[in-house]
């Protein structure tokens, strides 16, 4: 793990390791074995040349509103709104970030290895996301001393909990995520498009996006559908 500090921003860099049972799963490799020369060639390539990142940074809240299902907090000066931002009525601090797999394979020609290679290459960039946002939740709970981190998402379940437009005030936080290698577009997406970005807290009280997520068929759902926001 490389760390470096600058200009307040705290970034993390990693080694990339995958897992190839699970990006065979997931690929459906069993069900195409004569592919699975090209399979083994992009998990090498992408073994050996992405570099998950992440950069976060402390920061304040300074004030809090509300006004019926709508939270509104104010961090250094940048308003953010949303429902989702109920969470975090207890807490001061929070530590705005960004992961990413790393934009070392964005010009990758995986084409010229097999036609179905870049969606394969998106489920190893998807692991080398997970890795980053990992390892940066390890590393703000142990340097923090915090017993609990949770994760706010700006595009995060549905639409209405926290717009994917407040990702721009996430941005502006850190530098404009130059340093993650990170862009934002005007339509606030990001690329690389496997990247996250959010603040991360700790509190008393319990959230998870996915528990008021009515995406039926989400791969990705970490518990299932409580109430909606």
């Amino acid at each position: 793990m490389d760390v470096t500090y600058e200009n307040g921003i705290t970034a993390i860099r990693i080694r990339f390791v995958p897992s190839f049972p699970r990006f065979s799963k997931r690929i459906g490799l069993d069900h195409v074995p004569e592919l699975s020369g090209v399979a083994e060639e992009l998990f090498a390539s992408a073994s050996r040349m992405l570099i998950p990142v992440s950069i976060h940074r402390t920061a304040y809240i300074q004030e809090h509103q509300s006004e019926q299902d709508i939270h509104r907090v104010t961090v250094e000066g940048r308003q953010f709104r949303g429902k989702a931002l109920g969470a975090l009525d207890d807490v001061h601090r929070v530590f705005p970030y960004i992961a990413s797999c790393g934009n070392q394979m964005e010009s990758f020609d995986s084409c010229s290895v097999d036609m179905i290679a870049p969606y394969w290459l998106e489920e190893l960039k998807l692991q080398a996301l997970m890795q980053a946002r990992d390892t940066l939740m390890h590393y703000v709970r142990e340097t923090y001393r915090l017993q609990r981190v949770q994760s706010l998402n700006p595009g995060s379940g549905n639409t209405d909990i926290w717009p994917v437009e407040e990702n721009h005030g996430i941005f502006s936080l850190l530098g404009g995520g130059d340093a993650a290698g990170v862009r934002l577009t005007e339509s606030s997406l990001m690329i690389p498009a496997k990247s996250v970005s959010g603040m991360l807290f700790s509190s008393i009280k319990h959230y998870d996006s996915c528990e008021h997520c009515e995406r039926e068929h989400c791969p990705d759902r970490r518990v299932p559908f409580t109430h909606r926001l």
